[in-house]
């Protein structure tokens, strides 16, 4: 079994590696894309220079599958960006890329398959948080963030009750519409709904939680870097703080992913 781990972590590490140092030391041509969404996508990740931060969670990732270290974590940072890889190659560009993606996604999944002893704490149903001060300070952030999470989801798709940002300025505006045409806005909004709600009913909040802060990470760079309004960019930031602030309540659920250097099954 352990073979079989330590190959999965070889070829995620060949993929991700290379093509995250690619960015910074040019080794290879960048796929810019073929099809109309695709290249619209990319170009926009390229001038918002966000498509900086993905290359540099693939290294990091990469690194950390190829050498073991904080591997847990790794994956869980990686895989945001392995689901894009996927979501690009298989639904924007099509055609041969799609193998690229899905194995890329594949290698991903099958790692945080090989590690699940390291994160089922993180799936716990019903998790108790640190009390910090008052006893329903928790719960109370728990209920308010959740309710956001939850209201915009569903603004987005069954309203919209009030006005979505679409961007004022040329490079917010850019991405924006590469969100929006290629549908990852929907995805997005998607995981915000479903874990708004976990979050909001106190079930699976853990999880919950780790899955919504990347999407939140994005809408910050979004409002703070590129279209940097005050207003937009306080609401963003205050997001992601109540989001990490939450995290760290639970953070007795997050030692398994941060190990220094986890054994997967199989490993002794």
């Amino acid at each position: 079994m352990k073979y079989g781990v330590w190959f999965v972590r070889l070829i995620f590490a060949a993929w991700m590696v290379p093509a995250g140092l690619n960015h910074f030391v040019p080794l290879f041509m960048q796929p810019l894309g073929s099809q109309h969404l695709s290249r619209e996508l990319f170009t926009a990740l390229w001038d918002s220079s966000l498509f900086d931060y993905v290359k540099l969670v693939e290294l990091l990732t990469g690194l950390g599958a190829l050498t073991g270290f904080y591997l847990p974590m790794a994956l869980v940072i990686g895989m945001p960006v392995s689901f894009c890889v996927w979501y690009w190659d298989t639904v924007l560009e099509g055609s041969r890329a799609a193998y690229f993606g899905g194995a890329v996604l594949l290698c991903n999944v099958l790692l945080l398959l090989f590690y699940a002893r390291t994160y089922r704490a993180i799936f716990t149903a019903r998790a108790t948080p640190k009390a910090f001060g008052s006893k329903q300070l928790v719960p109370a952030g728990r209920i308010i963030f959740g309710a956001w999470m939850l209201i915009a989801g569903i603004n987005h798709f069954f309203g919209p009750f009030y006005a979505e940002p679409t961007g004022t300025q040329p490079l917010a505006m850019q991405l924006m519409t590469g969100l929006v045409d290629s549908h990852l806005i929907d995805v997005v909004i998607a995981i915000q709904l479903v874990g708004g709600a976990l979050i909001l009913v106190g079930a699976l909040v853990p999880l919950a939680l780790c899955v919504v802060i990347p999407t939140l990470v994005c809408a910050a760079y979004w409002a703070v870097i590129l279209e940097h309004q005050p207003v937009g960019a306080i609401v963003a930031i205050v997001a992601v703080a109540l989001n990490a602030l939450l995290m760290l309540a639970y953070i007795d659920y997050y030692k398994g992913v941060l190990q220094r250097r986890a054994l997967a099954a199989g490993e002794a």
